[in-house]
C-alpha cells in the first residue's frame, strides 16, 4: 500500500511537469516586429559617417546602456528562480546534540548524539501558481529587453541631436565670422569719415558697439560649441569624437510613412509597459491559485549514531504525499489586493505610455512639418537677399550707392544665412525626435 501510494504521487509528479508554458512574448508578431525595427541603424539614414562612429562608440561604451542591459541578467536570474520553484528540492544534514529521552513505560535514557538526515520536497503545481509566477517572471524579463530597445533608441537620438547642435553652432560660428569681418570693414569706413569731419562719432561709437555685440556673441557661441563636444564625448563612453569644427549639415534620406497601428505594436517602449501588464496580472493570477489547496511529496531519512565511527542505531525513513487546504489566511489574502492593485497600476501605465506616444508623435510631426516649411522660406529669403546684396554691391562700385547701404545689405544676408542654420538644425533635431517617438526605423 505504501509503495502504490509513494509510485502514483511521483507518477502525477511527472506528468504535471513535463508540460513547459512558453511566454506569449516569444513568438508573438509584436515581437517579431518590434526586434526587427529595433534592430535597424536608423541613425544612418542621416548619411553622416561622424554620426555613424559616436553611435558606435556609445553602443559598446556607455556605462548608462551597459547598467540598462545589466538589467536583463537580473530578469534572468528572476526567471531561473521561479523555474526553480517547480523542480523538487533535496537537502542533507549532519550535526551532534546531546540530549535525553523519556517514555511513559520506560525509564530515561540516551539519545544518540551524532545525527545524519536527508529531505526530498516536491510540491506539485496542480493549481497552476508555481506556472503564473514563472510567466509573470518571463514577462518581466520580456519588459527588460524592450527598456533595453528603449534607452538604446534614447541614447542614439541624443547623440544625433548632439551632433546636429555642433554642426549648427560651427556653421553660426563661420557666419559670424563672415559678419564681423563685414562689421570691421564698416568701422574701417565710418573711421575715415569721422577723422574727416563727415559724420558724427556717436555713429561710429554705435557701430563699434554693434562689432562688440558680435564680438560676445561669437564667444558665446564658443562655450556653446564646447560643451556639445563635452557631451558628446559623454554619451560616447568617454572617447573623443571626430569632426568637432564640421560645420555642413547631413542630408538626411526621406522618410516613409507608416499606420498608426504599426508603429504602436512594434515601439518599444509600449512593448515594455504592455509585458509589465501581463507579468502584473500573472502575479495576481499566482496570488489567487495560492489560495487554492496545494499537494506534496515528501520524503524524510534520519539516522543517529553514538559515535562518528559507529552504524546507525537509531533510523527513521517517511515517505508519501501530503496536501495543504488554506482555510483562512489573512496573509495571502492581504497578498491578492496588493498585487491587484499591482495589476490595476500596470495598466494605467500603459494607457499613460500610449497616450505619451501618440503626443510625442504628433509633436514631432507638428515640429518637422513646421521647421520644413520655415526653412524652405529661409533659403528663399537668403536667395532674395543674396540678388539684393550683389545688387547693392554692383550699385557701391558704380558709385551709385553709399558703403554704409551696402554693409547694412550684406549684414542682413549674413543674418539670413544664421537664421537658416538654425532652422536646418531645428528641423534635423525634429526629425530625430519623429524617429525616436515612433520607435526608431523608418516611420
Amino acid at each position: 500500500m505504501f509503495r502504490s501510494v509513494v509510485a502514483s504521487s511521483v507518477a502525477l509528479a511527472l506528468f504535471t511537469s513535463c508540460s513547459t508554458d512558453r511566454s506569449p512574448t516569444d513568438d508573438s508578431p509584436q515581437v517579431v516586429a518590434g526586434e526587427k525595427r529595433v534592430g535597424i541603424p536608423w541613425w544612418r539614414q542621416l548619411n553622416d559617417s561622424a554620426l555613424n562612429q559616436d553611435v558606435s562608440a556609445a553602443l559598446s561604451s556607455n556605462p548608462g546602456l551597459r547598467a540598462v542591459a545589466l538589467r536583463i541578467d537580473q530578469a534572468d536570474a528572476a526567471v531561473a528562480g521561479a523555474r526553480a520553484s517547480t523542480l523538487p528540492r533535496l537537502n542533507l544534514g549532519f550535526g551532534y546534540g546531546e540530549g535525553r529521552r523519556k517514555e511513559i513505560d520506560f525509564g530515561p535514557y540516551d539519545l544518540a548524539p551524532w545525527q545524519s538526515g536527508g529531505q526530498l520536497s516536491w510540491e506539485i503545481d496542480v493549481s497552476g501558481k508555481l506556472r503564473a509566477a514563472q510567466k509573470s517572471a518571463v514577462e518581466n524579463r520580456a519588459a527588460a529587453v524592450w527598456d533595453f530597445h528603449s534607452a538604446r533608441l534614447l541614447l542614439a537620438s541624443r547623440i544625433a541631436a548632439a551632433r546636429m547642435n555642433l554642426y549648427r553652432f560651427n556653421a553660426e560660428l563661420s557666419n559670424l565670422d563672415n559678419s564681423l569681418l563685414a562689421s570691421q570693414g564698416t568701422i574701417n569706413f565710418l573711421t575715415e569719415r569721422s577723422e574727416a569731419g563727415l559724420i558724427p562719432d556717436s555713429v561710429l561709437e554705435k557701430q563699434r558697439a554693434e562689432n562688440e555685440r558680435l564680438v560676445r556673441e561669437k564667444l558665446d557661441l564658443k562655450r556653446l560649441r564646447d560643451l556639445t563636444v563635452v557631451q558628446l564625448r559623454t554619451l560616447r563612453g568617454g572617447t573623443n569624437p571626430s569632426g568637432i569644427t564640421r560645420s555642413n549639415f547631413p542630408s538626411p534620406a526621406s522618410l516613409s510613412s507608416r499606420p498608426l497601428n504599426e508603429l504602436l505594436a512594434s515601439h518599444p517602449g509600449i512593448l515594455a509597459a504592455e509585458a509589465r501588464v501581463r507579468s502584473a496580472f500573472q502575479l495576481e493570477q499566482s496570488a489567487r491559485l495560492d489560495l487554492l489547496p496545494s499537494f506534496q511529496i515528501n520524503a524524510l531519512a534520519a539516522g543517529s549514531q553514538k559515535n562518528l565511527t559507529d552504524r546507525f542505531i537509531i533510523w527513521t525513513l517517511k515517505a508519501g504525499p501530503s496536501l495543504n487546504i488554506p482555510i483562512y489566511d489573512p496573509v495571502r489574502l492581504a497578498a491578492v489586493k496588493a498585487r491587484k492593485s499591482q495589476s490595476k497600476l500596470a495598466a494605467a501605465k500603459y494607457q499613460e505610455t500610449v497616450l505619451d506616444t501618440l503626443a510625442e508623435i504628433e509633436t514631432a510631426r507638428i515640429n518637422f512639418a513646421s521647421r520644413r516649411a520655415q526653412l524652405a522660406a529661409a533659403l528663399r529669403e537668403t536667395k532674395a537677399l543674396e540678388r539684393t546684396r550683389n545688387d547693392a554691391r554692383e550699385q557701391f562700385d558704380a558709385g551709385l550707392t553709399s558703403q554704409i547701404e551696402y554693409f547694412d545689405t550684406e549684414r542682413r544676408w549674413l543674418d539670413a544665412k544664421r537664421s537658416q542654420a538654425t532652422l536646418r538644425q531645428a528641423m534635423l533635431n525634429a526629425q530625430i525626435d519623429l524617429i525616436k517617438a515612433t520607435g526608431g526605423g523608418r516611420f
